[in-house]
């Protein structure tokens, strides 16, 4: 009986470091570039210690990226649902939990700043959105630090803890598609946070680089077809 269990464990284990190995592959896959001078990013996080970038090309023009961009519904996704749930499992399995909320049937960009979980830092029309949070999410009970405002982001310097910016940048081609990018920048506001991080992110970036993915994807689709 023993060995079954441990025949049936070790198979989980090989199950989820394959899956794993394959999400980070999937993830580096696209194509990676450098940090333009002009996105309004760099006035938020010029300097930071992790990072995730992609992009992809839309036949569309900007205006109708910047739209599709607020308008996309991540919830419409069955990639995102599942790695969102996957990434809730070790806070769901703490019994000193608070109670789970009721979930949004819609989950935009807007949603995001409007719950107070991250904050609109600035928004450039039809060229470029930042939004960002600071807090702990690296535990299992994640400490998020409500912040109002753009500066409060900024100036926020509180020991122990990270600060993130999140742009969704538009540039607009020659031949009349639309290049959109996006790139994740983490600050560990002190060492111990950074190394408790590091850990965190060798876990977790594969399953974030693939929900970016997506997001790029979906919003593609809608700027083609709206």
């Amino acid at each position: 009986m023993m060995d079954v269990i441990l025949m049936v464990v070790a198979s989980i284990f090989m199950v989820v470091f394959l899956s794993h190995m394959f999400f980070y592959w999937y993830s580096r896959s696209t194509e990676m570039f450098g940090h333009p001078e002009n996105q309004k990013v760099n006035c938020y996080l010029s300097e930071f210690d992790f990072a995730e970038k992609h992009k992809i090309v839309i036949h569309a023009s900007p205006e109708k990226v910047f739209a599709a961009i607020h308008n996309f519904d991540m919830r419409k996704s069955k990639v995102i649902n599942t790695l969102v749930f996957l990434r809730s499992i070790p806070y769901r399995l703490n019994s000193n939990r608070e109670p789970d909320k009721q979930l949004p049937t819609k989950l935009s960009i807007d949603q995001l700043t409007e719950n107070g979980s991250w904050i609109l830092l600035e928004e450039v029309e039809n060229q470029e959105v930042i939004i960002g949070f600071a807090g702990k999410f690296w535990q299992q009970r994640p400490t998020n630090i409500q912040l109002s405002s753009a500066a409060d982001f900024i100036n926020f310097n509180q020991t122990g803890y990270s600060k993130v910016a999140w742009n969704l940048y538009i540039e607009r081609n020659d031949d009349g598609t639309a290049t959109l990018s996006t790139e994740t920048r983490i600050l560990c506001l002190e060492g111990r946070a950074k190394s408790s991080f590091r850990l965190y992110w060798a876990i977790i970036r594969p399953y974030s680089g693939w929900i970016r993915l997506e997001m790029l994807k979906m919003i593609k689709e809608r700027a083609e077809n709206h």
